[in-house]
């Protein structure tokens, strides 16, 4: 029973090492959904990344955005890099993170079949940590918290703690 359960363990830090090595490529994302009275929104982000060293990533991310609240609709886009160091060798690695965004905004306000557009352009960037757990050999539930700023032209920025959840999918030279 003992080399049974030392030869699994053994056999998941590897498994685990490998998905991050160099010249793995991740590729991932996530999406978001929120319905309430008079209030929705719709997010979807993938990304794409490339190890350039064992446990470093780093990539690219889109961002699309559709919102509305109350008589306020806003479609929004984003384009950014990423990088992310993993720390560990199990089948739940952390790792920081770091993001930058240049964001593209339309906002449509209508009131008594009035509307005014307004787009405005701007960035974000977030710092944070997250958490990659495996759940085989190539695939990883992700889930990031940080903190996030945005500022947009002409508008004060804001800023606060971000929590979100999605996926990756990890290519690596030993399953290619």
């Amino acid at each position: 029973m003992k080399k049974i359960v030392l030869s699994s363990l053994l056999f998941m830090a590897t498994m685990a090492q490998a998905q991050t090595e160099e010249n793995s490529v991740l590729v991932g994302g996530g999406l978001a959904l929120q319905t309430g009275s008079g209030n929705s929104q719709f997010a979807f982000t993938p990304t794409v990344g490339y190890f350039f060293a064992d446990n470093f990533v780093f990539g690219g991310t889109l961002n699309f955005t559709n919102q509305k609240l109350g008589t306020v609709k806003n479609n929004s886009f984003g384009i950014g890099p990423f990088a992310r160091y993993y720390f560990g060798n199990t089948s739940t690695k952390p790792f920081v993170v770091g993001e930058f965004d240049f964001l593209s905004s339309k906002s449509t306000q209508t009131i008594a079949n009035v509307s005014t557009v307004t787009k405005t352009n701007g960035t974000r960037f977030l710092i944070g940590m997250g958490f990659a757990a495996f759940v085989n050999e190539s695939v990883a539930v992700e889930g990031v918290s940080g903190y996030s700023f945005s500022k947009f032209k002409n508008v004060d920025g804001n800023g606060g703690f971000t929590l979100r959840f999605g996926f990756g999918i990890y290519f690596n030279r030993r399953t290619a």
